[in-house]
């Protein structure tokens, strides 16, 4: 494996996530006004997603410190997508164009004729080095955050819904409800039990006294997964089956856990969420006074 000149190139190990927790939060507190943070933990529940040895890069700087670090996943079957960051110190030096050359070489010879890969919106320079390579952008995400300066409203539910926190023996229904509730998603891709377990359910973060479900008589129409992550807390899925849309669920469960969040001293929460979500997702996150902190662009080429 070669690199730019000045860097060494090896896959990571466990040992690394450490270095790469480090870099990743380096390169949001450059590029965020107020940035969440991963910790070794969270990277290595991301290495779990693929084979650490085949998918993943480190560039490693004349001192042996990690100035850059890629990863490539074919999680969506149809393409090979890349996720990267270099240190701010490291910009400018070669590492991100040679990290889409490792995306294009392992696209090529894995069979894969499309790439995406995506760039902050305030970092301008990425999204200039790929449209500069052929790419161009075919979906737009936020992050979005509120600070809860004072407990917030209660939530509202409609007659006929309850609410309840994760129990044992949910996870099958957890799993299906989710699964539904995004089928139409841009970009989803369908995950069997077991993938999700080992992602959701068994993963590091996992906290079942923060995962919703509401229920319909015996019926489980809409769920929540929430965690303590990123340094804040985190709404990581929320979802609404379609029959029972438009009645409020999505809001309620937006404060029911913006009260857990609170009552346990969590001043600040956060999303992520597709910006053309089909279902009107930002306005809801708006109307519980949620705002954009930042924006991602995803890119896409054909090979």
């Amino acid at each position: 494996m070669t690199g730019p000149e000045g860097f060494d190139v090896r896959p990571a190990t466990p040992d690394d996530a450490g270095a790469v927790a480090e870099l990743m939060n380096a390169f949001e507190l450059a590029h965020v006004e107020q940035p969440d943070t991963v910790d070794a933990d969270e990277i290595c529940d991301w290495w779990a997603r693929v084979e650490p040895e085949r998918d993943t890069r480190l560039y490693l700087a004349a001192d042996g410190s990690v100035a850059g670090a890629a990863m490539v996943s074919d999680r969506n079957q149809d393409l090979l997508e890349l996720d990267a960051y270099v240190l701010p110190v490291h910009t400018g030096r070669g590492l991100g164009s040679a990290m889409v050359d490792w995306l294009e070489d392992e696209a090529a010879s894995r069979g894969f004729d499309r790439v995406q890969s995506a760039a902050l919106t305030a970092d301008a320079a990425a999204g200039r080095l790929l449209e500069g390579r052929g790419y161009g952008p075919v979906r737009r995400f936020y992050r979005m955050q509120i600070d809860l300066d004072l407990p917030p409203p209660p939530p509202e539910w409609p007659d006929g819904f309850e609410v309840a926190t994760y129990r044992p023996g949910d996870e099958s229904i957890l799993h299906a409800v989710t699964e539904e509730a995004f089928a139409e998603h841009w970009g989803h891709h369908e995950r069997d039990l077991e993938d999700w377990r080992q992602y959701t359910s068994g993963a590091s973060w996992w906290d079942p006294s923060l995962v919703y479900l509401v229920r319909s008589g015996d019926d489980v129409v809409a769920a929540s997964v929430n965690a303590l992550r990123f340094g804040s807390g985190w709404v990581g899925t929320i979802g609404t089956l379609r029959p029972w849309r438009g009645r409020g669920l999505g809001r309620a469960l937006l404060l029911q856990a913006f009260g857990e969040f609170h009552r346990r001293g969590e001043p600040r929460v956060s999303l992520a969420v597709d910006a053309g979500n089909e279902t009107g997702a930002t306005h809801l996150y708006e109307s519980v006074g949620m705002r954009v902190v930042w924006q991602a662009d995803v890119y896409e080429k054909h090979l």
